[in-house]
């Protein structure tokens, strides 16, 4: 059998024979539509409402923390649950709490503190969407044709987003930024029902009773078996250290349009579009470049890339000057953050699925997700604080220093991720 998988060719034209896994990756880009709207209207919302480089950088590290402290907890509970019904209900609950949203946008009632609230509540109901939806895949695919349907999904989103993102300066600027949030909360709705439609075959369902002593022991078992797997614990940790480095550039983005390069909110665009197409061909040539080249010296040429995106960005003030010369540079410096990012995750999801057997992988799933987003909250509000003394210039070259020096610490240290 494994001879086999071995010898037989498999490309992008397979995944397109999985008939359910077709299915999940269309309610997938349905909800990528609207994240990508969305990414820009609320970011902009943010900076508008506050004002505040801290205050963006706060309500950022606030988004992230249900992935420290309940992610860990949802993975051990989705773990025995039937993955399609939580999948539904998150998308459901999320789109009504968007459409709440855009409600108190259009009657201004707004404030930082709610802004807070909503994300919060969000980011906890994706906490328990996450799990499911990966645990769900290897249900509904052969793991043979995983690495090509992961990086057919990155790239399609890829496509997807560009779509939004162009979608949501229109939207914007004809119907206000209200309506952006709103279109978001319908994705919401459309990915929901997309999802009923798939058919996962889960037989290894238990009825368990609600008992604390065994969720606990499960969510422990889970944590003793990622310890046990060094690739997938060494990507944690790397994530852990790159999410942390990178976290500024995450939560400053509004004030990096404004003080480095002196452009409004359509630079924002320019921004996550030239990021996405640099992550979506990141993910599309990951499959060739990883049978040319080892995981690890992609993962080492890949952070490098990030950390020098981030160092150009700090460029701006020299071109501000001249316009094309700052499209031109955010476009570069964009690129080679999405494309590394790309190649990072690809690597990332392939090694999860390769490494994990399928009864703990919604468990390590969540626990290596909660770990991954560490240090973002973290650095963040230490961002918001050090915004207060130091240029979003003078952060971002500190930022990007050390995402070159991890990587090359990883290729001299010979860190093991394959």
């Amino acid at each position: 059998m494994d001879n086999v998988c071995v010898n037989e060719k498999i490309g992008y034209r397979d995944v397109f024979g999985q008939k359910e896994y077709l299915k999940l990756l269309i309610a997938n880009l349905i909800s990528r539509f609207g994240d990508s709207i969305d990414a820009i209207a609320f970011t902009w919302i943010v900076y508008q409402v506050t004002g505040s480089a801290s205050w963006s950088a706060i309500i950022f590290a606030m988004n992230r923390l249900p992935s420290i402290f309940v992610q860990p907890f949802a993975g051990a509970w989705v773990e025995r649950r039937n993955k399609k019904r939580i999948m539904v209900g998150a998308d459901l609950i999320r789109g009504v709490i968007v459409v709440m949203l855009a409600v108190l946008l259009y009657t201004n009632r707004v404030n930082a503190g709610i802004l807070l609230m909503f994300t919060l509540i969000i980011s906890s109901v994706e906490a328990f969407c996450l799990p499911a939806t990966t645990a769900a895949i290897p249900k509904i695919i052969d793991m043979k044709y995983y690495e090509y349907a992961s990086s057919l999904n990155q790239s399609l989103s890829t496509v997807v987003q560009l779509v939004g993102m162009a979608a949501a300066g229109t939207i914007i600027a004809i119907f206000g930024v209200g309506a952006a949030v709103l279109v978001d909360g319908v994705t919401f709705f459309l990915s929901s029902f997309m999802i009923t439609l798939v058919r996962i075959k889960e037989k290894d369902l238990k009825k368990e009773k609600n008992n604390s002593s065994a969720y606990f022991e499960n969510l422990k078992d889970g944590v003793k078996y990622l310890k046990e797997q060094p690739v997938i614990r060494n990507f944690c940790l790397i994530a852990v250290a790159a999410n942390g480095i990178i976290a500024p550039i995450n939560s400053l983005e509004g004030p990096m349009v404004k003080e480095l390069f002196g452009q409004g909110a359509e630079f924002m665009s320019i921004f996550g579009i030239a990021l996405t197409v640099g992550v979506g061909l990141g993910a599309l040539v990951f499959p060739m470049l990883n049978q040319k080249i080892k995981v690890r010296p992609l993962v080492v040429i890949s952070g490098i890339a990030v950390g020098a995106g981030v160092f150009l960005m700090t460029l701006g003030p020299l071109v501000q000057e001249v316009y094309w010369e700052i499209f031109l540079l955010v476009v570069i410096a964009s690129f080679l953050i999405g494309a590394g990012s790309g190649v990072l995750s690809s690597a990332l999801n392939v090694q999860l699925m390769k490494k994990v057997e399928p009864d703990y992988l919604a468990r390590t799933v969540a626990i290596f997700g909660a770990g991954g987003s560490a240090a973002e909250p973290v650095v963040s509000f230490l961002t918001g604080f050090l915004a207060l003394y130091f240029s979003v210039g003078q952060i971002f070259a500190a930022c990007a220093i050390l995402c070159v020096l991890l990587f090359l610490w990883i290729e001299i240290k010979k860190v093991r991720v394959e």
